[in-house]
């Protein structure tokens, strides 16, 4: 598997060529965006349903945490299971949309037709043991009890008891470091794997190596990349809470479901606008590094949006 070196300034075309996602066909691409959105909450709410009633053996008693735990574990490995196919979904809507070729927001669930849901579920599976290995590295580094501590001290300022100063890991400095470093390589094994497995037909494992060779090899324009979507996601962030705060008073004047509704709709909005930007970037990125024919890669030319 050939990995190009790409300039460290592609990482700006890169965000520019995903902020302009989706004018090809914007109801497919944010429409795949919201169907994403709307299964993931689908799976959650009723989990969490079932799990309340469940865990109250009499009404009006506190949950029962044994079997919350219970349910709660199950539906992480699910959603963790479940997030690489229907991310893998939206960039093949993307995809078919930027090659203007006709697609809907039902196809989503393409990966599922294709075949290659297995290998994206296998890739949400070495996801869950990095995860486990990142919390082991984590009590290695900040301490045995230092999980303990902060799960209590998290417990005690939601429960109302007096504020109290977090724990602190022995290795602060290293412990941000390895952090960094880890989630850099578990986001750039995401991100990269599921193209190669839905698009290039590689085995998991030959996906794992490219997306690693990728991630050292263009550190610079992955990390450049990284941090435009990272402030972008700050600043639209910052405007869509004031978006929504006004449009919730404006509503209220007339409804407090009015207002309600519109927050809703707002923010949804920009959930599936973070989501097509993400998985349209990590395409891009793809695109560039694996599959693009030879020659250099397009330069940044501004942003259109």
């Amino acid at each position: 598997m050939h990995v190009r070196k790409i300039p460290a300034g592609q990482g700006l075309a890169w965000f520019r060529a995903a902020i302009d996602l989706g004018g090809r066909n914007p109801k497919a691409v944010f429409g795949a965006a919201v169907l994403l959105i709307a299964v993931l909450y689908a799976i959650a709410l009723v989990v969490a349903l079932v799990a309340m009633t469940l865990s109250r053996a009499t009404p009006g008693t506190a949950p029962n945490t044994a079997v919350l735990l219970a349910v709660a574990v199950p539906l992480f490995v699910g959603m963790m299971v479940l997030l690489p196919i229907l991310l893998g979904g939206l960039m093949h809507v993307i995809r078919e949309a930027e090659a203007g070729r006709p697609v809907r927001a039902r196809d989503l669930f393409a990966p599922f037709r294709s075949g290659r849901a297995g290998a994206l579920a296998a890739l949400g599976g070495l996801q869950i043991v990095l995860a486990i290995l990142s919390g082991l590295i984590v009590v290695a580094i900040a301490g045995p009890n230092y999980w303990q501590d902060y799960i209590a001290f998290v417990q005690g300022a939601t429960g109302g008891a007096t504020p109290v100063a977090p724990p602190q890991p022995r290795h602060p400095g290293l412990l941000f470091l390895m952090q960094v470093a880890f989630n850099y390589f578990t986001y750039a094994i995401m991100l990269f794997s599921v193209p190669l497995l839905l698009f290039s037909g590689v085995r998991l494992a030959d996906a794992v190596r490219g997306s690693l060779s990728a991630s050292v090899r263009n550190i610079g324009a992955n990390l450049l990349a990284a941090a435009l979507f990272v402030l972008g996601t700050i600043v639209a962030a910052i405007v869509v809470v004031l978006l929504t705060a006004l449009a919730n008073m404006l509503g209220n004047l007339l409804h407090p479901a009015v207002g309600t509704l519109l927050s809703l709709v707002l923010l949804l909005t920009f959930g599936a606008a973070l989501l097509v930007v993400l998985a349209g970037g990590a395409y891009i990125a793809w695109r560039d590094t694996f599959d693009a024919p030879p020659g250099a890669p397009p330069a940044f030319n501004g942003i259109e949006a």
